[in-house]
């Protein structure tokens, strides 16, 4: 078996691969033999086919199985010589397989780069530091006010803060457009649920008084027939409901389960909760810092059939976040703008394989007891902890994504032993409400058409 490599652009390389027509031959020959004891023809007894005969029915297909097996079994062999690792499938070019002659077929793929790791020399990082305040306590409590208001029906104007309950239907040029109505649906007035404009206009329409407000989608809107275009939306109010928010005591403990010691004892659940929570925040947010160093120190080619794969599946991951639900294998995939994931799926490739070479060679493993601990903490903000933990334990996939986390965190760990470290004071909510939080809105207010 001859092999050849020529290397084409950036990682790309073709190998050529010649199989010899002995080979060839000896396995077409074996192949129509097995055949003609088993293959009936009329006129001939089973096995008493002439092989002239076998050879000019079934060559030609026996031949393009002799083909496809040759590439499987003689690609693998042919990358192990030449020490070649494909990053991704690939692409093969058989030639026709002709009696008499070489087997000849090339692949094309991407190869993994080889990867030098550069060592940071001492760099100065600014990582973050938080910690839960009484104050950020307080506002959590708040929230759960919020989040536990009584609503009683009232027979005036709606207002700002209200819940309204109403009936909408969209129009566009005068003809209703898909999705774009609802019966009684429940809108939180200044909770910005809808598109800009939508509910500042129900503002002090009154219940079973029938009106209409024109709104325009926005321009980033995501249904294209819809972003841009001035709509119409006939509304009626069904009722008008006024919230009050509950006493803040131990009645009002008691109903997040928290059976002794009252608002006292609530406040302290919460504290600890939020500590946890920004406890895992921070160490992500210190843990991407310290890579972005290393991805700045360390960049290189990136195989193009790693970052096309990452892309489909952050393609898959926004399509279940929008829609809610996981797509079976026959429904299609929304055509999302490829520009919308090409930045983060290369960083992730890029870091995965910085990562997993910066991992082998300084020989680090995630321990038992380290696994064990971050499965303990994670476990903790779970109402049945044991289940996590038996979750986790149950599979090796499953307790590979944790073994993935520690070894992370023992990379940053390393690298930051060496470097300058300049820590920033963060208030709760900076860490935890970044403001990359805000451009998820506007796939939050595409959740319904009328929206």
């Amino acid at each position: 078996m001859q092999v050849s490599v020529e290397t084409l652009k950036g990682l790309e390389r073709k190998v050529t691969v010649s199989v010899p027509t002995e080979k060839v031959e000896e396995e077409v020959k074996l192949r129509l033999r097995s055949l003609a004891r088993k293959v009936k023809i009329a006129g001939f007894r089973p096995g008493k086919v002439p092989m002239n005969i076998v050879q000019s029915r079934y060559s030609e297909s026996v031949r393009e199985e002799v083909a496809k097996e040759m590439v499987q079994s003689t690609l693998y062999e042919a990358l192990k010589d030449k020490e070649l690792v494909p990053a991704g499938a690939p692409f093969v070019e058989p030639e026709q397989l002709e009696s008499g002659k070489d087997f000849r077929y090339s692949a094309t793929f991407e190869v993994l780069p080889v990867i030098e790791i550069k060592e940071l020399d001492k760099p100065e990082i600014e990582l973050v530091r938080a910690e839960v305040k009484d104050a950020d306590v307080q506002d959590m409590l708040e929230k759960l006010r919020e989040q536990n208001k009584e609503w009683q029906e009232v027979t005036r104007a709606a207002k700002e803060g209200d819940k309204v309950i109403i009936d909408f239907e969209g129009f566009l040029d005068g003809q209703p457009f898909e999705g774009g109505s609802a019966e009684y649906y429940e809108l939180v007035l200044g909770s910005n649920a809808m598109i800009p404009g939508f509910e500042e206009q129900i503002v002090g329409g009154k219940p079973n008084k029938p009106f209409d407000i024109k709104v325009n989608f926005p321009d980033s809107y995501g249904h294209k027939d819809l972003a841009g275009k001035e709509a119409t939306f006939k509304i009626t109010i069904k009722s008008v409901m006024e919230g009050k928010l509950p006493e803040l005591n131990d009645e009002f403990a008691e109903k997040f389960n928290v059976k002794e010691g009252g608002l006292e004892a609530l406040k302290k659940d919460i504290k600890e909760n939020m500590t946890r929570e920004l406890e895992r925040r921070v160490s992500a947010t210190n843990r991407e810092r310290i890579f972005d160093k290393l991805l700045e120190a360390n960049e290189f080619d990136l195989p193009k059939s790693l970052i096309d794969q990452e892309i489909e599946h952050l393609k898959h991951d926004m399509y279940h976040r929008v829609f809610g639900h996981e797509h079976s294998d026959d429904e299609k995939i929304p055509d999302f703008p490829r520009n919308l994931f090409e930045k983060q799926a290369a960083r992730r490739v890029h870091l995965g394989l910085l990562l997993s070479e910066y991992i082998k060679q300084h020989k680090l493993t995630a321990s038992k007891e380290r696994v064990d601990a971050m499965i303990d903490k994670l476990a903790k903000a779970y109402e049945k902890p044991e289940e996590l933990r038996s979750w986790y334990y149950s599979k090796k996939e499953n307790l590979a994504e944790i073994e993935a986390l520690v070894t992370e965190e023992m990379v940053a760990e390393k690298i930051s032993e060496h470097a300058k470290v300049v820590e920033k004071e963060q208030s709760y909510d900076e860490i935890m409400n970044p403001k990359a939080k805000q451009e998820e809105e506007p796939v939050k207010q595409e959740e319904t058409e009328g929206e």
